[in-house]
């Protein structure tokens, strides 16, 4: 058989695997996947003060209302872009603790007396306001925006002069570490990949039980492929797709856009000899082996050195952040407060 039509039948039997391809077990949104400066500088609840808008937990005596935890989770929402009841739900619960953090930041500021010019404050303000697409208006900022602005940037001057004495540029050591442990993030042509699966199909209709037990031999089978050194002698005694078992699972050579946009994902950020996650179609489950590589390129460190340097401050930022913020929650007293017509019941930290 020639190499076009060894590649054909191959896309053949992928576009049969994965016609309506999705990865097993997708998480769920957990914690929202924003930065510090979105968590506790970007987004500012401004809701005016309503005595009818219930405490919902104190953070140090200082409260945060359902109001102002509402309003921060719509932000980050349409940020994020959650849409489903469960998603939703998880959003407010990450929206109250940033905003609990948010306070605890603050109060640190306060305790330190670090100010800001009142200049800047307004200056920033009018950004936000041009930013967020609301209409300019002649003046002087709402008072309330103000406020919000003022707090971010006291909490922003705090941080800053920690990331100052705790130094948190890369050295070029550090640079050059992340370049050669991170090659496959910097590839320019990913040339072509050799692969082969192990697939287990399913009947036309299926049945629950019949789903089940497919989903239980893939994992199996998968299970088994991580421990044995032989995929080959694998797929060929267990794998249900007859024209690529009879070859040890081999599919053929691929370049980019060749196979199918989800199975090309995986198998082109898969490490060779490693196998990708379990992918489920509407007619079966399976997973890859990627056999080879040749060809690909990647961007010289110079290239990408300024990227480089910008992601690792970013997490060395990030982790001076969650660093600071959990030396404060132990030192907080925290009060969370039932809602209307809940037990009168709190939940209490405290050190």
């Amino acid at each position: 058989m020639s190499w076009r039509r060894r590649i054909v039948a191959a896309l053949a039997a992928l576009a049969l695997m994965f016609g309506a391809v999705s990865e097993i077990g997708a998480q769920m949104l957990g914690q929202a996947n924003l930065g510090w400066q979105q968590r506790f500088l970007g987004i500012i609840p401004l809701v005016k003060p309503d005595p009818k808008d219930p405490v919902v937990v104190t953070v140090n005596g200082t409260p945060i209302t359902a109001g102002e935890i509402s309003d921060y989770a719509k932000t980050e929402g349409q940020m994020i872009n959650a849409t489903s009841t469960q998603e939703t739900r998880a959003v407010w619960k990450d929206a109250t603790e940033n905003l609990i953090n948010r306070t605890l930041l603050l109060q640190e500021a306060e305790r330190r007396k670090v100010t800001v010019p009142e200049g800047e404050v307004a200056q920033r303000a009018r950004d936000y306001q041009v930013s967020g697409g609301e209409p300019t208006v002649p003046g002087a900022p709402d008072p309330q925006l103000l406020d919000g602005v003022r707090d971010s940037l006291r909490i922003e001057k705090m941080l800053d002069q920690e990331f100052s004495a705790h130094h948190v540029q890369p050295s070029e050591a550090q640079i050059k570490q992340y370049y050669d442990q991170h090659s496959d993030l910097f590839v320019k042509d990913p040339g072509e990949v050799r692969i082969a699966h192990i697939a287990v199909k399913l009947p036309a209709n299926p049945t629950d039980a019949q789903k089940k037990a497919a989903e239980q031999k893939i994992m199996k089978l998968y299970a088994e492929a991580q421990k044995s050194k032989d995929f080959a002698a694998l797929a060929k005694k267990q794998s249900e797709d007859p024209e690529s078992a009879a070859k040890g699972g081999e599919l053929g050579t691929f370049r980019p856009g060749q196979l199918p946009p989800v199975v090309d994902k995986l198998v082109f950020s898969t490490p060779v000899g490693h196998t990708t996650e379990i992918i489920e179609s509407n007619i079966g489950y399976s997973f890859i082996k990627v056999l080879s590589r040749q060809g690909e390129s990647y961007a010289p460190l110079g290239e990408v050195k300024a990227k480089i340097a910008m992601t690792l401050l970013d997490y060395n930022e990030e982790d001076l952040v969650k660093a600071l913020v959990a030396k404060l929650q132990k030192s907080a007293k925290i009060e969370f407060k039932p809602a209307p017509g809940e037990k009168e019941e709190q939940s209490e930290q405290s050190s």
